[in-house]
């Protein structure tokens, strides 16, 4: 079945708790959802870039790792605008569901 959240969304969500790098990322939605949403790479790296581009999500990169050949990861964090729109995605889900005050 497919899920009923866009990777954006989840994406959104999970950067809503911090920066993280794209593997990151698509085990924490996993966590977060108790795996009822899986990203795939495929998915995730176009979606980053399309949030960034949008100006939700600034990129920057790590330190370089031994184990990645010496080359850096990627980071990602919200923006303020990116962290607003997470809100008010959350605010939106809750009201769908009619969820009371206190879950959010």
């Amino acid at each position: 079945m497919e899920s009923p959240v866009t990777a954006k969304a989840a994406l959104l969500q999970a950067l809503a708790s911090g920066p993280g790098y794209g593997l990151d990322l698509i085990e924490r939605v996993k966590k977060q959802t108790n795996m009822a949403v899986e990203l795939g790479q495929g998915s995730v790296y176009p979606a980053l870039r399309d949030l960034e581009e949008d100006g939700l999500l600034e990129s920057y990169e790590g330190e370089p790792m031994p184990e990645r050949g010496g080359r850096p990861r990627r980071y990602y964090k919200l923006t303020a605008l990116g962290a607003k729109a997470a809100m008010v995605q959350r605010e939106v889900v809750f009201g769908l569901f009619g969820m009371p005050e206190v879950a959010r």
